[in-house]
C-alpha cells in the first residue's frame, strides 16, 4: 500500500531512499518502505484517488519518467534546474541524462533553464491563443494583444521563461505573431469600414499639415471632424496610424507625422554638418532653424535625446 506521513518535525527524505517506522516506546518496528516523493503536498479525499494513480506510476517509472512526473506536478511554476535536483537527489550526470530523455519523450521542454511539462505548455498556448482571439473580438480595430497584458491574464503565475516558450512554440506553429511588444493571432486582418479608412486618411492629414506644430491630440480629432461622442473610436484609428509608423509619439498628449520627424532630423544633421566640430545647437537655435515655439521646440528636443539623435550638453545639445 501507500501511504502519506505527517511528522512532527521537518526531516531530509529523497526519493528511492529506504525507511523505517517504529513505535516510540516500547519500541516496535510497524513498516518500511521506499520514498515516492518527498516533497508533496497534503492529498484531501476527492485527490486521494489522483494521487495513488500519481504514486503508483512513480513506483514504476524509470528516471525520465519520474523526472516528467515532479516538472508536471510543478505546473505552470515549472522547475528550475536546482530545485530539479533537489527533489530527485541525483547529480548532474544523473539528472541530465534524466532530462534529455524526458524531452526526447515530448514529456518535458527546457524552457530557458525552467522545466516544464509538455502538456502544461499545451495548455497555456491554447489559453494564450483563445485570450488573443477573444480580444480581436472585442477589439476589431486593435493590430493585437499587448503582450504584458496577454502575460498577467494568462501566465500571472508562470515564470517569464515559460511565457516566452509558449510565444516561441505559438509563432512556430503558426498560431500567433509576435510584433514587437504586441501579438496578435496569424490569422487576424484588419479591414477598415470605407468611413474608417476616411477617418484615418483625415487625421493623417491633419498631423502632415501640422508638421512640427501638430495639434494636441484632442484637437487633432477636432479638426478631423471626431465629435466627442466619438472620441474613444478616434483614438482607436489613432493607434493605428501609430502602430503602422505613421504618425510618432513625441510626448504623451504630442504626436507627429513620420515625415515631419525625419524631415527635422536631416535638418539637423545639415546644421551640425556646417558646424563642425562642435555640432552643438541652444534651444533658441533650434526654434529659429525650424521655426517653431517653445512649446514645440522642447518636447522635440526632448524627444531627439531618446533616439539618441542629440544628447544634453549643458545648457545646449550635442548632434551626434
Amino acid at each position: 500500500g501507500m501511504v502519506q506521513f505527517r511528522l512532527e518535525s521537518p526531516v531530509s527524505a529523497l526519493p528511492d531512499e529506504r525507511f523505517i517506522v517504529r513505535s516510540y516506546s516500547p519500541s516496535h518496528t510497524i513498516a518500511g518502505g521506499r520514498v515516492l516523493d518527498a516533497h508533496t503536498v497534503k492529498h484531501r479525499g476527492r485527490e486521494r484517488a489522483a494521487a495513488r494513480t500519481r504514486l503508483a506510476a512513480l513506483a514504476e517509472a524509470d528516471d525520465a519518467a519520474r523526472l516528467a512526473a515532479f516538472v508536471e506536478a510543478a505546473g505552470e511554476r515549472g522547475l528550475q534546474h536546482a530545485d530539479a535536483a533537489a527533489r530527485t537527489g541525483w547529480h548532474d550526470e544523473v539528472l541530465s541524462t534524466a532530462l534529455a530523455e524526458a524531452v526526447k519523450r515530448d514529456f518535458v521542454i527546457d524552457a530557458g533553464g525552467v522545466l516544464v511539462a509538455q502538456d502544461v505548455l499545451e495548455r497555456l498556448l491554447r489559453a494564450a491563443r483563445d485570450e488573443v482571439e477573444a480580444h480581436h473580438q472585442r477589439e476589431p480595430l486593435a493590430r493585437g494583444m499587448a503582450r504584458e497584458t496577454l502575460r498577467e491574464r494568462v501566465f500571472a503565475h508562470a515564470p517569464p521563461e515559460v511565457f516566452r516558450a509558449v510565444l516561441t512554440q505559438a509563432e512556430a506553429t503558426g498560431e500567433l505573431v509576435s510584433e514587437r511588444e504586441i501579438v496578435r493571432s496569424s490569422r487576424h486582418t484588419l479591414a477598415l469600414s470605407d468611413a474608417d479608412a476616411e477617418l484615418r486618411d483625415r487625421l493623417e492629414k491633419v498631423y502632415r499639415d501640422g508638421a512640427l506644430e501638430a495639434p494636441p491630440f484632442n484637437e487633432s480629432l477636432t479638426r478631423a471632424g471626431v465629435t466627442a461622442a466619438k472620441r474613444e473610436h478616434g483614438r482607436k484609428i489613432t493607434q493605428l496610424l501609430i502602430e503602422g509608423g505613421v504618425l510618432v509619439r513625441v510626448s504623451n498628449d504630442l504626436l507627429m507625422h513620420r515625415a515631419a520627424l525625419d524631415n527635422l532630423t536631416k535638418g539637423l544633421l545639415e546644421y551640425a554638418a556646417a558646424h563642425e566640430p562642435e555640432r552643438l545647437i541652444d534651444v533658441a537655435a533650434f526654434k529659429d532653424l525650424f521655426g517653431i515655439s517653445r512649446k514645440y521646440a522642447i518636447p522635440l528636443l526632448e524627444y531627439l535625446d531618446r533616439e539618441r539623435i542629440t544628447r544634453r550638453a549643458g545648457d545646449r545639445r550635442l548632434i551626434l
